[in-house]
């Protein structure tokens, strides 16, 4: 996945479908003035003062998420994604430890700790958190989500933070369909502030995608994974 503000080469773009490659600059237009005709939702700043005095990890990222759902909730209005498109769900989902404890809570199953969790230690400057959680997220291969059923998530009440602030721009699905063997660009919506302020909120906290935090569930879900979702990856751009 690329970094957030950033955009696919001419080398990456000539490789994609026509259909793709024709539609990635009016997308990215398409998703720049949705985002400028937004009006923001002003629970989400007051969410974020209420995380940033609460006295445990696991508060701060609770209220976090509920400021990340307040912030989407207008942009949502305008965005492409739709209950029962699960494309995303397919794509690797860096969470934190604190996150897999939250949703092994809910669902009744103990995470464990993925042998390849990275740290990011000492989170204090903005530049580089998000890049680097980034970087994790291309280390993983393309597979369904563990909770991905019925083309639903069945953990919505307490997806992660990464879920919750995705939303495609664009008018319908079209980037976000995977195509065999290729990284294919999508205009999300600019969320990179919000991420790295959840990070901060919980720096040291052991990182990894969803799928090894919960590696029980993921061999269940890839019994079902079509033979195709072996080669696929995304590549995003907020």
């Amino acid at each position: 996945m690329a970094e957030p503000g950033s955009h696919p080469t001419e080398a990456v773009l000539s490789a994609l479908p026509k259909d793709v490659r024709e539609r990635w600059p009016v997308a990215v237009e398409r998703a720049a003035r949705k985002a400028k005709s937004v009006l923001p939702d002003q629970d989400a700043n007051q969410l974020v003062k209420v995380a940033q005095k609460a006295g445990t990890a696991s508060q701060r990222v609770v209220w976090l998420q509920r400021a990340a759902s307040a912030w989407t909730k207008p942009l949502a209005q305008v965005a492409a994604c739709r209950r029962g498109c699960s494309h995303c769900c397919h794509i690797s989902v860096t969470i934190t430890a604190v996150e897999a404890d939250l949703i092994g809570r809910h669902v009744g199953i103990k995470p464990v700790r993925p042998s390849n969790a990275i740290r990011l230690q000492s989170l204090m400057q903005r530049d580089g958190a998000v890049p680097a959680v980034e970087a994790i997220s291309a280390l993983a291969a393309p597979a369904p989500c563990p909770f991905l059923k019925d083309r639903a998530c069945s953990v919505y009440e307490v997806r992660p933070m990464a879920c919750r602030l995705l939303l495609n721009l664009d008018d319908d699905d079209l980037l976000c369909r995977l195509v065999p063997g290729q990284d294919v660009p999508v205009p999300y919506a600019d969320a990179s502030q919000l991420r790295t302020l959840f990070l901060m909120a919980q720096a040291n906290t052991p990182m990894a995608d969803i799928r090894d935090f919960f590696p029980a569930r993921t061999e269940d879900a890839g019994e079902r994974r079509t033979p195709e979702l072996h080669r696929l990856r995304i590549r995003s751009v907020p």
